[in-house]
C-alpha cells in the first residue's frame, strides 16, 4: 500500500512538472504570436453603415480606384449603379430581408486583386399601417389560465396554457369560458402556442424541443422534436409555422421536418419575441412579447405590414405588464379574431379595417 502512495505521489508530481512546461510553452507561443511585427494589410472597401433599407443604394467607400470590381451579396450578383476613385454604389432593391455578406472582388489600379467580404442587414422598406380597430363583443376567460396558444377548430376553441405543473391543452366553452375538456402536460414540460391541422392538435413546448400531437379526442398520438425553442405555433394549408422568440418563423412539414424560414423586419429593424401567431389569407398575425401590440407580417418577404394597438383595451385590475397579451384566434365562419392574455379575466372580438393597400378593401374582425 505504501509502495502504492509513493508511486502515486510520483506520478502527480510528473504531471505537475508537465503541465507548468505545458503552459510555459503556450505563453512563449502566445508571446511569439503576439509580437510579431508583419503588418497588417489595409482593407480596399468599408462601409459607412451596415443596415439599409430595400431600395436603398449601398455605398462602399474604396481606398483606392479599381480597374475591375465585381459585387455579390452571398451568391447572387449585385449591380453596380455608380463607381468612382473612391466609391461604389450598390442597388439593394432586389435583395431579401436580414443579414446577408457583401462581397466585393476585382483589381485595383496597381494590379492587385483582391477579394473582401463585409455584413450588410437589410431592413423593410415598408411603413406599417396603423390598424384601426373596435370592440365588437367581450367574452368571460378564465384568469388562471397562463395562455399561450389559442386556436378555433370546427368551430370550437381550444388553449393552451404554461407554467411548469400547470401546463394544459383545453378545449374552452366561448360563451361561458368554462373548461369542456383538458389534458395536462408533464411537470417537467411549459406548455406553448398550439395549432391543429387536418385533425391533428400541435402542442409546442417552451425550451424541451418537444411538440406533442393529439387526436382530436386529445389521446397523444406522437412527440415530434425541434431545434429551437418553442413559442407560437399556426398554419398555412399543411405548413406549419413557428415561432421562437426572434424575429424568425420557421417553415416545418406537419412531421417537423425544416421547409425554410423567413426573418420578419420593419422599416425600423428587426421584430423581435414574435411570440403567439395567427394565419390568415397570406398573413401571419403575430404578438410581439412583452408589448400590446399585434404585427401583420406578409409572409411571402417577411416584411410588417400592419400595427395593431391593443393599449386602449386591456382588462382593469390586470397587470398587463406580467400577464401579458397574448393569444390570437381567428374564427373563420364570422370572419372574426378572438384575442386575450395570460391570466386574463376578458376575451375580445374586434373589428379592424384592412386599408386597400394591405389586401382586397373592406374590414376583418379581429
Amino acid at each position: 500500500m505504501q509502495v502504492f502512495r509513493e508511486c502515486h505521489r510520483v506520478i502527480y508530481f510528473f504531471l505537475i512538472l508537465l503541465t507548468c512546461f505545458w503552459g510555459s510553452s503556450c505563453q512563449n507561443k502566445k508571446e511569439s504570436a503576439t509580437t510579431t511585427n508583419e503588418p497588417e494589410t489595409p482593407s480596399i472597401v468599408a462601409l459607412t453603415k451596415t443596415t439599409y433599407k430595400l431600395g436603398d443604394t449601398i455605398s462602399i467607400q474604396l481606398s483606392q480606384p479599381l480597374t475591375q470590381v465585381a459585387v455579390r451579396v452571398d451568391s447572387n450578383s449585385a449591380s453596380i449603379l455608380q463607381q468612382t476613385n473612391d466609391q461604389l454604389r450598390v442597388r439593394s432593391a432586389d435583395q431579401k430581408l436580414g443579414m446577408h455578406q457583401l462581397i466585393i472582388s476585382g483589381t485595383t489600379a496597381n494590379k492587385v486583386s483582391f477579394s473582401d467580404t463585409l455584413g450588410v442587414e437589410f431592413w423593410s422598406d415598408v411603413t406599417p399601417t396603423t390598424l384601426a380597430y373596435s370592440v365588437l363583443k367581450t367574452y368571460p376567460h378564465d384568469s388562471t389560465s397562463f395562455t399561450q396558444g389559442l386556436e378555433f377548430y370546427r368551430g370550437n376553441l381550444y388553449e393552451s396554457t404554461g407554467l411548469n405543473g400547470k401546463s394544459k391543452l383545453m378545449q374552452v366553452d366561448l360563451s361561458t369560458g368554462a373548461i369542456r375538456q383538458s389534458v395536462p402536460l408533464p411537470e417537467q414540460y411549459f406548455g406553448e402556442g398550439i395549432t391543429i391541422v387536418n385533425d391533428k392538435i400541435y402542442q409546442l413546448t417552451w425550451t424541451s424541443g418537444v411538440c406533442f400531437r393529439y387526436s382530436m379526442k386529445f389521446t397523444l398520438e406522437k412527440t415530434l422534436t425541434y431545434h429551437t425553442q418553442g413559442w407560437g405555433l399556426t398554419h398555412n394549408e399543411s405548413t406549419l409555422i413557428l415561432s421562437d422568440g426572434t424575429n424568425r418563423l420557421y417553415f416545418l412539414t406537419p412531421d417537423f421536418q425544416p421547409k425554410g424560414s423567413v426573418s420578419v423586419y420593419d422599416d425600423k429593424g428587426p421584430v423581435v419575441n414574435l411570440n403567439e401567431l395567427e394565419y390568415v389569407n397570406g398573413y401571419v398575425f403575430a404578438n410581439v412579447w412583452q408589448t400590446n401590440r399585434i404585427v401583420q407580417i406578409d409572409m411571402a418577404s417577411g416584411k410588417v405590414v400592419g400595427n395593431l394597438n391593443m393599449d386602449g383595451h386591456l382588462p382593469k385590475g390586470v397587470n398587463t405588464q406580467i400577464n401579458v397579451l397574448n393569444g390570437i384566434a381567428f374564427q373563420p365562419t364570422e370572419k372574426a379574431f378572438y384575442v386575450t392574455g395570460k391570466n386574463w379575466p376578458t376575451l375580445y372580438k374586434l373589428n379592424v379595417k384592412l386599408p386597400p393597400a394591405l389586401g382586397k378593401p373592406g374590414s376583418i374582425a379581429l
